[in-house]
């Protein structure tokens, strides 16, 4: 519909309701309300269109109070001084009244629109802070890890390498005759050496997918209970002090990564043997829950903080209560956390009433067991 047209439906429509309203009134008691009883419709004309449909209610209701309560009546013809007087007030007024009510709306209006663009600009700036927050955040975050990273680089793995440097030096002199003893001692010490700087590599390269998000999903079959029977005798080699027991069940296949699963089981026995004692028992009991196929590393070592069970799988923690026992570089937890939630597990650690800790974490089912 053409604004104009519509306009003057509108000024139409608020004219025969003003006039209605009169003649209700005149019809009720008698008596003619005067032109006042028309401000109301002119206002609200004028609020909801605009001045101008405000000035034709104005014009129309003026003619056709002119028709219709003046003497003589159906007719346009003011003979009364009085009657004109009142005509041209109610013209001024409803001048008057329109541009007033119309000024109102705008101001209504452009005080919405004003409070609207300050929310929106208080929206963006609490916005702009988070972001800020945020990459403030991430940069200390970045600059921690970087810094931590350095330090792992400088004396985790310097050491190791720096034992597997000597050692060869010393095995390939030939000047003079090593005793054998002292070259098997040589040989064990490169061996093991080889061994802490591998599994100390793998962590990193873990570490550096998982800070990426880079780490692959993994859903494929596994037999778990196969998985910590290796590992157990290869750990068992590595820890001669320590008796590993593995106590596995059904060999039931849950959905994750063979690899990923040996390196969170060599991390765990690893971390128990090494805060236990010489000559304590670590077992590793393999069981079927409704949740999924469940390990757990139970050690009699020397146990866990409860307020500290939830940050021992933050990077670079280390506990307070084991922490002067022996090194570490505080990230094989992480990795262990970050390889079974990529096999869509959980992972947790807490006291053992009787001593020492558990460590366990929970994969799914493969399919075609579940449904067994």
């Amino acid at each position: 519909m053409v604004p104009a047209t519509k306009t003057l439906l509108i000024a139409l429509a608020f004219s025969i309701i003003g006039v209605a309203v009169k003649l209700a009134i005149f019809d009720a008691f008698g008596s003619n309300a005067g032109f006042v009883i028309y401000i109301p419709a002119v206002a609200m004309a004028a609020w909801y269109r605009g001045f101008l449909a405000g000035i034709l209610v104005t014009v129309l209701i003026a003619l056709a109070d002119t028709l219709l309560f003046l003497p003589p009546l159906f007719i346009i013809a003011v003979d009364v001084r009085s009657d004109q007087i009142r005509l041209i007030a109610f013209l001024a007024g409803g001048v008057a009244v329109s541009y007033l009510s119309h000024r109102l709306r705008n101001e209504r209006d452009r005080a919405r629109v004003e409070s609207a663009e300050r929310r929106r600009a208080l929206q963006e700036a609490a916005q702009a802070r988070e972001d800020l927050a945020r990459l403030i955040h991430t940069e200390r975050r970045a600059s921690e890890l970087r810094d931590a990273f350095n330090g792992i680089i400088s004396h985790e793995l310097r050491t190791p390498i720096t034992a597997i440097y000597g050692g060869a030096k010393l095995l390939a002199r030939r000047d003079r005759e090593l005793d054998p003893d002292v070259r098997r001692e040589l040989v064990a010490d490169l061996e093991a050496e080889t061994d802490r700087l591998y599994r100390l590599v793998e962590d990193l390269l873990v570490l550096s997918r998982s800070e990426r998000g880079s780490i692959e999903r993994a859903d494929d079959p596994v037999v778990v209970a196969r998985v910590v029977e290796r590992v157990v005798r290869s750990e068992q080699e590595r820890w001669p002090g320590v008796k590993f027991i593995a106590e596995t069940g059904m060999a039931t296949t849950a959905r994750g990564d063979d690899t990923y699963v040996e390196q969170v089981l060599r991390n765990l026995l690893s971390n128990a043997a090494k805060y236990s004692s010489t000559g304590s028992t670590i077992r590793v009991i393999v069981d079927e829950t409704a949740e999924g196929i469940r390990v757990r590393v139970l050690d009699e070592g020397a146990g866990l903080d409860p307020a500290e069970t939830s940050r021992l799988f933050e990077l670079y923690y280390r506990s307070p209560v084991t922490a002067g026992i022996t090194g570490g570089a505080g990230i094989g937890l992480y990795v262990c956390r970050a390889l079974v939630e990529a096999m869509g597990g959980r992972i947790w650690a807490t006291p053992r009433p009787e001593g020492g800790a558990e460590f366990g974490f929970i994969l799914g089912r493969q399919a075609e067991d579940a449904t067994a």
